[in-house]
């Protein structure tokens, strides 16, 4: 059962995707990171890569950030996504954009967004996460003083620097980990 565990919708319970092609962040890795991040939260504007049902960044905003955008490819995912949104009642703070995350990131870009946050969980022995980091950075999609946060199996080694951001923090649950980085200069 997939909840938002704090905020305006503490207890309140989110649709999942049928199957098992969406991966919703666990109860446990999700209260650890916003327990990392809650200071960032309130009135921040959140990125949720990779989205499936929204679980972080619908957390993000009955947490109090300002704006929630969110990037989902899966036709099954999305109607699971704007459902949530809707019985949140959130449409109006949310943005999201049915694409790759690639054409995604690019398209943001362009439009000259930015960014306090951004969650990424993508699918697990893909290889997206650093293309991504690499588009973000490309880009200029994350404010100085901002994070990135990525969900990845614990076996998978992140990098210490990717473009110009650098890894500052590495939590590890069970074979789940979360990696955290920020723009600094990497050597």
């Amino acid at each position: 059962m997939l909840r938002i565990i704090s905020g305006e919708h503490r207890g309140r319970i989110l649709k999942t995707v049928p199957g098992r092609n969406t991966r919703p962040t666990s109860d446990k890795v999700k209260e650890s990171l916003f327990n990392i991040l809650q200071a960032r939260i309130p009135g921040s504007i959140v990125l949720d890569l990779f989205s499936g049902t929204g679980n972080l960044g619908l957390e993000s905003l009955s947490r109090g950030c300002e704006k929630a955008v969110f990037v989902e490819k899966s036709p099954a995912a999305l109607a699971v996504l704007r459902e949530n949104c809707r019985s949140l009642d959130y449409m109006e703070y949310t943005e999201i954009i049915p694409m790759d995350v690639s054409k995604a990131l690019a398209f943001l870009s362009e439009n000259k967004r930015e960014f306090d946050i951004v969650f990424m969980d993508p699918p697990y022995d893909h290889d997206l996460e650093v293309p991504a980091i690499e588009a973000l950075d490309k880009g200029n999609l994350v404010k100085d003083d901002g994070v990135i946060v990525v969900e990845h199996l614990m076996q998978d080694e992140m990098p210490d620097c990717v473009g110009s951001f650098a890894r500052y923090q590495i939590r590890k649950y069970g074979n789940t980990a979360l990696s955290f980085y920020r723009k600094e200069l990497c050597t």
